[in-house]
């Protein structure tokens, strides 16, 4: 069935988008064009008839029921272009924005998407930086980013830029990605000294030597695998990047006699179910075990930390970018459980509380601390999709329990479908295992959770069994040997084991 098109714009945008779209070996049926007011004198443009102006626009659409509208007006037109596109959406029609020509050439234009506030998306205001004690920490010191092409570790590099340090190394073993964040470093603060090093942290010896070279005052570890179902697939991955790649980059931080190390973790490191979550809290038992064994060849001792979030609204992969392409396709949007629930943030916010962390963090404590936002109470993953489907100018229509998908779905509105939870998946996210062992610091929507120091047999026979070279190849058994080396597991196991004898 051959597609239908209207298209939006000017006369010149309109002229220009005809002449494209003839180039195409199964272009669209074109129904006719809705023009801006200014423009409606014309009854027909390089043969295509004008079917009336943009306050006329859900006449037409109800009149033709045409299978897409292709919008293309100058970038200076923005919020016009956003308020049509959520017209079009709200009558169930698929729409495309095409660039003007001349602002394809001269680099500019809105976005594609709808600009969408995180901050109003989970109904909390932005957290605030203690700006005056990062700046001790940042301004004239060398900064090391590892992961520094995603999204958090990208936001560290920007945030830090602003407070003037003396170097920036962002490490990554992602090309594109470092390529992008070391262009925009460099368009932002020109006058920064900088050093893109395209490297992998699982590579120890590499590490070591590389932060011998750059001998950093500050390290931002934000590396790691973050996607919980590709971990369970693929946990030797989960265990080379997420603990032993912590293990070379806290060691080489240590060695090179960095004053501070900072190591991004996760929720999903408390009572973990997960591989991705066991891995990134072996990770920190490790990060725990050098801030109280590992030495400085300058003699300062590494102060060396933990920072724990929820998840990150807005970063590659999550949810909201599988909610954007689901939306642009017609949906449904999917919803694991309605049930679940998680603690959300933004990119800025994740970011500014790893900053924030290193100005709190000194090599006095006795043990390696783990700071966690004060992030109020977790939020229901089926509220934020009705939240953003709404934001897109769509009703979220909820099924029945009977049914089963494949509703007609009405103009205007967005089906909403639950999948099922994923292997490793929790209904229920935490911060920190005990409300009682949290304490406040000088932020006030940071807090710090002690965790118990740990066994430093425990970590060597951990780290020996887990190498690559002794551990197990299929995926079965070393989730398992994986399992009974994170602490809280084996406590978990030991009372099973006396529950049974009883």
């Amino acid at each position: 069935m051959a597609i239908t098109a209207i298209l939006i714009g000017n006369v010149a945008t309109v002229r220009s988008l005809e002449r494209q779209l003839a180039i195409l070996p199964q272009p669209p049926v074109l129904l006719g064009c809705v023009l801006h007011a200014a423009d409606v004198g014309q009854r027909v443009v390089r043969g295509i008839p004008v079917l009336g102006a943009l306050d006329e626009l859900e006449l037409v659409c109800a009149g033709l029921h045409p299978s897409m509208a292709i919008v293309s007006l100058p970038s200076v037109m923005q919020e016009l272009i956003a308020g049509v596109r959520t017209r079009l959406r709200k009558l169930g029609v698929a729409d495309r924005f095409m660039a003007t020509l001349e602002d394809q050439l001269a680099g500019v234009g809105p976005r594609t998407e709808i600009d969408i506030d995180l901050a109003t998306l989970v109904g909390r205001p932005p957290r605030e930086l203690d700006e005056a004690s990062i700046a001790r920490v940042i301004r004239g010191r060398t900064v090391v980013v590892t992961g520094a092409g995603g999204s958090i570790g990208s936001e560290l590099c920007r945030i830090a830029a602003r407070f003037e340090p003396d170097r920036l190394v962002m490490i990554d073993r992602s090309e594109n990605a470092l390529f992008e964040i070391d262009r925009q470093i460099a368009r932002k603060f020109p006058k920064l000294r900088r050093h893109a090093a395209l490297h992998d942290v699982v590579d120890a010896t590499a590490t070591k030597e590389l932060f011998a070279a750059v001998r950093p005052d500050v390290v931002f570890h934000a590396a790691a695998h973050k996607h919980v179902p590709m971990s369970e697939d693929h946990p030797g991955a989960a265990i080379d990047n997420n603990m032993f790649g912590t293990i070379s980059t806290a060691d080489a931080a240590v060695s090179a006699g960095a004053e501070r190390f900072v190591m991004v973790s996760t929720d999903k490191a408390v009572n973990p179910t997960s591989v991705m979550g066991m891995t990134k809290r072996l990770a920190e038992l490790y990060v725990q075990h050098v801030h109280r064994h590992g030495q400085s060849r300058r003699d300062r001792k590494t102060a060396c930390s933990m920072v724990r979030f929820g998840n990150v609204l807005g970063s590659s992969g999550s949810v909201l970018d599988t909610w954007k392409r689901q939306i642009a396709d017609g949906g449904p949007v999917t919803v694991t459980d309605p049930r679940m629930t998680r603690y959300f943030m933004t990119i800025p916010e994740a970011a500014a509380l790893v900053i924030q962390a290193a100005a709190l963090h000194d090599s006095a404590s006795a043990d390696g601390e783990v700071f966690v936002l004060d992030m109020g109470e977790p939020f229901r993953v089926v509220e934020l999709a009705a939240r953003f489907i709404a934001a897109h100018g769509l009703v979220p229509e909820f099924p029945s329990r009977s049914e089963r998908g494949g509703v007609p779905v009405a103009p205007g509105t967005m089906q909403v479908v639950f999948s099922g939870t994923r292997p490793g998946e929790k209904l229920f996210e935490e911060l920190a295992l005990d409300r009682e062992s949290i304490r406040p610091t000088r932020h006030a929507d940071i807090r710090i959770w002690g965790l118990p120091a740990p066994d430093p047999h425990a970590v060597t026979q951990c780290l020996h069994e887990l190498s690559p070279e002794r551990r197990p190849r299929d995926a079965a058994s070393l989730a398992e040997l994986i399992r009974r080396h994170v602490p809280e597991l084996r406590q978990q196991n030991a009372a099973e084991v006396i529950a049974r004898a009883a």
